[in-house]
């Protein structure tokens, strides 16, 4: 590379294909990207799994469940079925919308986290332009990935990204098992760059990453609402361990309930 060049910015593939073209390449690591949908907490999942960087990974839920039912709610074993490692996840109940962006504040700035995701339920209207602008600012100038699921309807934001994120029918595999989780995803808003395009992605577990779902074989077939097994309805409580770098932040006591 010359001298004077510009060193490209770190991005996680999403599909290998036209999204990723569309993104420049894919997702900016530094950057806050927003999801909506019945499918959000299962493609922030993903995403999350699918990061490059190393380190812990902060799960800040506002505490309130309002925006979506027990299936959104994570557990350890579908964590582990999906390819990653439950330990990485600190999840972090804040007790309020507001509690939750102060936790997000300090976790921003700690370079030793792989990402940081922020879980609001319903309008969350304390959510505004100001402070996705902050987290934005944020995420670009510590480089830590973040996401910001979100409930109600689409709000003004600042985000580099919106997405929105259903369940798909997996396709059949030998004996009419079902294959590996599919979602349908639209990318419905990019600032500065194209949008409006969807697109149907399969979960690879062993690689940790999206492929397009017709790059893979197999007739689909009908899997429920959420298709990534256990990862979501049973119950764990959970004590974050402290990290030196992430504050107050991981110290909450966390909860992920489900059946």
């Amino acid at each position: 590379m010359g001298p004077g060049a510009r060193v490209p910015l770190p991005r996680l593939a999403v599909d290998g294909g036209r999204l990723d073209a569309a993104l420049n390449g894919g997702l900016l690591l530094a950057g806050c990207h927003e999801l909506y949908g019945p499918a959000a907490t299962a493609f922030a999942l993903m995403l999350v799994l699918a990061c490059p960087r190393p380190g812990p990974i902060l799960w800040i839920s506002d505490g309130h469940n309002g925006g979506r039912g027990e299936d959104g709610r994570l557990h350890g074993d579908g964590i582990a079925e999906l390819g990653g490692d439950p330990a990485r996840l600190w999840l972090v109940a804040a007790g309020g919308v507001v509690p939750m962006l102060r936790a997000a504040s300090e976790a921003q700035a700690c370079p030793a986290l792989a990402a940081v995701v922020l879980e609001s339920h319903g309008e969350a209207r304390a959510i505004d332009l100001t402070v996705t602008r902050r987290l934005q600012l944020a995420a670009a100038g510590h480089g830590v990935f973040t996401l910001l699921l979100r409930g109600g309807a689409p709000r003004p934001s600042a985000a580099l990204t919106r997405w929105q994120a259903t369940a798909a029918p997996a396709r059949r595999l030998a004996a009419d098992a079902p294959g590996p989780p599919r979602l349908a995803i639209t990318l419905a808003r990019q600032r500065g760059g194209p949008a409006d395009m969807s697109q149907l992605l399969e979960w690879n577990r062993d690689r940790r990453r999206f492929v397009a779902a017709g790059q893979s074989a197999g007739q689909p077939i009908p899997i429920g609402p959420v298709p990534i097994g256990t990862a979501f309805g049973r119950r764990l409580t959970h004590h974050a361990p402290p990290h030196p770098g992430a504050g107050a932040a991981v110290a909450v006591h966390a909860k992920a309930v489900a059946a």
